[in-house]
Protein backbone atom coordinates (compact mmCIF):
# COMPACT_ATOMS: atom_id res chain seq x y z
CA UNK A 1 0.00 0.00 0.00
CA UNK A 2 1.22 3.91 -0.91
CA UNK A 3 -0.68 5.06 2.26
CA UNK A 4 -1.40 3.36 5.59
CA UNK A 5 -5.32 2.98 5.64
CA UNK A 6 -6.37 4.08 9.21
CA UNK A 7 -7.87 1.40 11.34
CA UNK A 8 -11.49 2.76 12.31
CA UNK A 9 -12.30 2.47 9.12
CA UNK A 10 -12.46 -1.48 9.91
CA UNK A 11 -15.72 -0.81 12.00
CA UNK A 12 -17.03 1.74 9.83
CA UNK A 13 -16.87 -1.41 6.90
CA UNK A 14 -18.61 -4.21 9.19
CA UNK A 15 -21.09 -1.60 10.21
CA UNK A 16 -21.99 -1.23 6.04
CA UNK A 17 -22.14 -4.65 5.87
CA UNK A 18 -24.82 -5.60 8.24
CA UNK A 19 -26.48 -2.09 8.24
CA UNK A 20 -27.02 -1.59 4.61
CA UNK A 21 -29.12 -5.00 4.34
CA UNK A 22 -25.82 -6.20 2.30
CA UNK A 23 -26.76 -9.27 3.19
CA UNK A 24 -29.20 -10.05 5.91
CA UNK A 25 -32.31 -9.21 4.38
CA UNK A 26 -31.73 -11.18 1.46
CA UNK A 27 -30.90 -13.96 2.84
CA UNK A 28 -34.51 -13.80 5.37
CA UNK A 29 -36.58 -14.00 2.11
CA UNK A 30 -34.46 -16.15 0.24
CA UNK A 31 -35.51 -18.56 3.37
CA UNK A 32 -39.00 -17.82 3.21
CA UNK A 33 -39.23 -18.33 -0.46
CA UNK A 34 -37.55 -21.96 -0.19
CA UNK A 35 -40.07 -22.40 2.82
CA UNK A 36 -43.01 -21.78 0.70
CA UNK A 37 -41.54 -24.16 -2.15
CA UNK A 38 -40.78 -26.67 0.10
CA UNK A 39 -44.17 -27.08 1.58
CA UNK A 40 -45.63 -27.56 -1.86
CA UNK A 41 -46.62 -31.31 -2.51
CA UNK A 42 -47.78 -32.76 -5.47
CA UNK A 43 -50.31 -35.25 -5.92
CA UNK A 44 -49.74 -38.65 -7.39
CA UNK A 45 -51.54 -39.49 -10.77
CA UNK A 46 -54.57 -42.05 -10.22
CA UNK A 47 -55.65 -44.10 -12.19
CA UNK A 48 -52.64 -44.69 -14.42
CA UNK A 49 -52.04 -48.01 -15.31
CA UNK A 50 -48.27 -49.34 -14.71
CA UNK A 51 -46.27 -50.39 -17.85
CA UNK A 52 -44.03 -52.81 -18.06
CA UNK A 53 -41.31 -52.18 -20.91
CA UNK A 54 -38.96 -54.92 -21.53
CA UNK A 55 -35.50 -54.61 -21.03
CA UNK A 56 -33.21 -54.52 -24.72
CA UNK A 57 -30.16 -56.59 -25.10
CA UNK A 58 -27.00 -53.97 -24.84
CA UNK A 59 -25.39 -53.90 -28.60
CA UNK A 60 -21.66 -54.01 -29.31
CA UNK A 61 -22.10 -50.24 -30.75
CA UNK A 62 -23.95 -48.92 -27.26
CA UNK A 63 -20.76 -50.35 -25.49
CA UNK A 64 -18.49 -48.67 -28.20
CA UNK A 65 -20.65 -45.22 -27.57
CA UNK A 66 -20.30 -45.65 -23.29
CA UNK A 67 -16.61 -46.22 -23.77
CA UNK A 68 -16.25 -43.50 -25.84
CA UNK A 69 -18.41 -40.84 -23.05
CA UNK A 70 -16.52 -42.37 -20.34
CA UNK A 71 -12.95 -41.31 -22.31
CA UNK A 72 -14.79 -38.03 -23.24
CA UNK A 73 -15.53 -37.12 -19.24
CA UNK A 74 -12.03 -38.75 -18.68
CA UNK A 75 -10.48 -36.24 -21.12
CA UNK A 76 -11.90 -33.12 -19.44
CA UNK A 77 -11.44 -33.96 -16.50
CA UNK A 78 -7.17 -33.94 -17.43
CA UNK A 79 -8.36 -30.70 -19.18
CA UNK A 80 -9.86 -29.06 -16.41
CA UNK A 81 -7.34 -28.41 -13.30
CA UNK A 82 -10.47 -26.95 -11.53
CA UNK A 83 -13.45 -24.81 -12.39
CA UNK A 84 -15.72 -22.49 -10.32
CA UNK A 85 -18.67 -23.64 -12.45
CA UNK A 86 -19.62 -20.41 -13.90
CA UNK A 87 -18.53 -18.80 -17.43
CA UNK A 88 -17.14 -15.35 -17.08
CA UNK A 89 -20.48 -14.02 -18.86
CA UNK A 90 -22.31 -15.79 -15.24
CA UNK A 91 -19.70 -14.19 -13.08
CA UNK A 92 -20.40 -10.83 -14.25
CA UNK A 93 -23.90 -11.24 -13.76
CA UNK A 94 -23.81 -12.54 -10.45
CA UNK A 95 -21.03 -9.52 -9.55
CA UNK A 96 -23.53 -7.22 -10.87
CA UNK A 97 -26.06 -8.35 -8.87
CA UNK A 98 -24.79 -8.39 -5.61
CA UNK A 99 -23.85 -5.21 -5.65
CA UNK A 100 -26.97 -4.05 -6.44
CA UNK A 101 -27.99 -5.57 -3.32
CA UNK A 102 -26.08 -2.95 -1.33
CA UNK A 103 -26.73 -0.16 -3.92
CA UNK A 104 -22.92 0.67 -5.01
CA UNK A 105 -22.76 0.98 -8.33
CA UNK A 106 -19.24 2.34 -8.72
CA UNK A 107 -18.40 -1.44 -8.20
CA UNK A 108 -20.09 -2.90 -10.79
CA UNK A 109 -18.24 -4.85 -13.76
CA UNK A 110 -20.19 -2.38 -16.12
CA UNK A 111 -19.72 -4.31 -19.60
CA UNK A 112 -19.45 -7.58 -21.11
CA UNK A 113 -15.72 -9.24 -19.74
CA UNK A 114 -13.65 -9.65 -22.92
CA UNK A 115 -11.38 -12.65 -23.01
CA UNK A 116 -7.88 -12.77 -24.22
CA UNK A 117 -6.54 -16.16 -25.42
CA UNK A 118 -3.62 -17.78 -24.11
CA UNK A 119 -1.28 -21.02 -24.56
CA UNK A 120 -2.62 -22.82 -21.80
CA UNK A 121 -5.54 -20.75 -20.65
CA UNK A 122 -7.24 -18.10 -21.59
CA UNK A 123 -8.00 -14.44 -19.18
CA UNK A 124 -10.24 -11.46 -18.39
CA UNK A 125 -9.30 -8.28 -17.02
CA UNK A 126 -11.22 -5.26 -15.47
CA UNK A 127 -10.99 -2.21 -13.86
CA UNK A 128 -13.78 -1.39 -11.61
CA UNK A 129 -12.09 1.89 -10.61
CA UNK A 130 -9.06 3.47 -10.35
CA UNK A 131 -7.75 1.20 -7.68
CA UNK A 132 -9.28 -1.89 -7.94
CA UNK A 133 -9.00 -4.52 -10.72
CA UNK A 134 -10.59 -8.04 -11.70
CA UNK A 135 -9.02 -10.83 -13.54
CA UNK A 136 -9.62 -14.10 -13.72
CA UNK A 137 -8.17 -17.12 -15.96
CA UNK A 138 -10.55 -19.47 -17.62
CA UNK A 139 -10.35 -23.56 -19.01
CA UNK A 140 -10.32 -24.18 -22.29
CA UNK A 141 -11.87 -26.79 -22.07
CA UNK A 142 -15.14 -25.43 -21.52
CA UNK A 143 -15.00 -22.27 -21.59
CA UNK A 144 -15.11 -22.19 -17.43
CA UNK A 145 -14.12 -19.79 -15.11
CA UNK A 146 -11.01 -21.87 -13.00
CA UNK A 147 -10.22 -18.70 -10.82
CA UNK A 148 -10.83 -14.85 -10.05
CA UNK A 149 -8.59 -12.39 -8.15
CA UNK A 150 -9.49 -9.03 -7.08
CA UNK A 151 -6.53 -6.65 -7.14
CA UNK A 152 -6.93 -3.16 -5.00
CA UNK A 153 -4.64 -0.71 -4.15
CA UNK A 154 -5.76 2.07 -1.66
CA UNK A 155 -5.15 5.83 -1.94
CA UNK A 156 -4.97 5.92 1.61
CA UNK A 157 -8.41 7.13 2.30
CA UNK A 158 -11.43 5.56 4.07
CA UNK A 159 -13.55 4.98 1.10
CA UNK A 160 -11.00 3.25 -1.16
CA UNK A 161 -10.09 0.95 1.78
CA UNK A 162 -13.94 0.62 2.46
CA UNK A 163 -14.23 -0.25 -1.34
CA UNK A 164 -11.43 -2.59 -1.56
CA UNK A 165 -13.20 -5.24 1.37
CA UNK A 166 -16.67 -4.66 -0.44
CA UNK A 167 -15.10 -6.20 -3.38
CA UNK A 168 -14.07 -8.58 -1.73
CA UNK A 169 -17.32 -9.79 -0.22
CA UNK A 170 -19.24 -9.19 -3.78
CA UNK A 171 -16.30 -12.05 -4.99
CA UNK A 172 -17.08 -14.67 -1.94
CA UNK A 173 -20.95 -14.09 -2.83
CA UNK A 174 -20.26 -14.22 -6.23
CA UNK A 175 -18.65 -17.13 -6.78
CA UNK A 176 -20.21 -19.01 -3.95
CA UNK A 177 -24.24 -18.29 -3.88
CA UNK A 178 -24.76 -20.92 -1.88
CA UNK A 179 -23.07 -19.61 1.54
CA UNK A 180 -25.23 -17.03 3.27
CA UNK A 181 -24.89 -13.62 2.45
CA UNK A 182 -24.61 -12.30 6.41
CA UNK A 183 -21.45 -14.92 7.11
CA UNK A 184 -19.19 -12.37 5.04
CA UNK A 185 -17.48 -11.08 7.58
CA UNK A 186 -16.78 -13.79 9.44
CA UNK A 187 -15.01 -15.32 6.00
CA UNK A 188 -13.23 -12.17 6.47
CA UNK A 189 -11.92 -12.69 9.86
CA UNK A 190 -10.80 -16.07 9.42
CA UNK A 191 -8.68 -14.57 7.30
CA UNK A 192 -7.25 -11.92 9.99
CA UNK A 193 -8.40 -9.05 7.19
CA UNK A 194 -10.58 -7.24 9.58
CA UNK A 195 -7.54 -7.94 12.62
CA UNK A 196 -7.06 -4.28 14.13
CA UNK A 197 -3.83 -3.02 12.94
CA UNK A 198 -3.20 -5.63 10.52
CA UNK A 199 -0.20 -5.10 7.60
CA UNK A 200 -2.34 -5.25 3.95
CA UNK A 201 1.77 -5.03 2.97
CA UNK A 202 2.40 -8.77 4.40
CA UNK A 203 -0.58 -10.56 4.48
CA UNK A 204 -0.98 -14.12 3.62
CA UNK A 205 -4.34 -16.28 4.62
CA UNK A 206 -6.83 -18.93 3.21
CA UNK A 207 -9.73 -20.06 4.18
CA UNK A 208 -12.43 -22.93 2.10
CA UNK A 209 -15.78 -22.37 2.40
CA UNK A 210 -18.57 -24.90 0.43
CA UNK A 211 -15.27 -25.95 -2.18
CA UNK A 212 -14.09 -22.83 -3.30
CA UNK A 213 -10.99 -21.56 -1.47
CA UNK A 214 -10.35 -18.00 -0.71
CA UNK A 215 -6.32 -16.49 -0.37
CA UNK A 216 -5.36 -13.00 -0.05
CA UNK A 217 -2.20 -11.81 -0.11
CA UNK A 218 -0.75 -8.15 0.16
CA UNK A 219 2.57 -7.10 -1.93
CA UNK A 220 4.27 -3.44 -1.10
CA UNK A 221 4.05 -3.23 -4.89
CA UNK A 222 0.74 -4.27 -5.89
CA UNK A 223 -1.16 -4.06 -2.77
CA UNK A 224 -3.55 -6.21 -1.72
CA UNK A 225 -5.06 -9.25 -4.17
CA UNK A 226 -7.87 -11.25 -2.79
CA UNK A 227 -8.98 -14.41 -5.10
CA UNK A 228 -11.41 -17.47 -4.90
CA UNK A 229 -10.62 -20.65 -7.25
CA UNK A 230 -11.81 -24.08 -6.92
CA UNK A 231 -10.34 -26.34 -3.84
CA UNK A 232 -9.64 -29.12 -5.58
CA UNK A 233 -7.71 -27.37 -7.86
CA UNK A 234 -3.82 -27.88 -7.34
Amino acid sequence: MKKPIHKKWWFWLIIVIIAAGIFGDKDADNTKKNEVVSNEVSKPAEGKSETVVAEKPITKTQEVKVEKDVSKQEQEKIDIPGSLNMTPEEFRKSFNKRAQEIGNSKLKIGKKLEVQEGAVQDVFQYMITDYIGITGSINKADGSVRDVTMIGQGNGTITSGADIVLAMGLVILSVNPDVPASSVANILSDMHILDEGVDWATVDESTEVNGIRYNVMGSETIGIMFSASDANDK
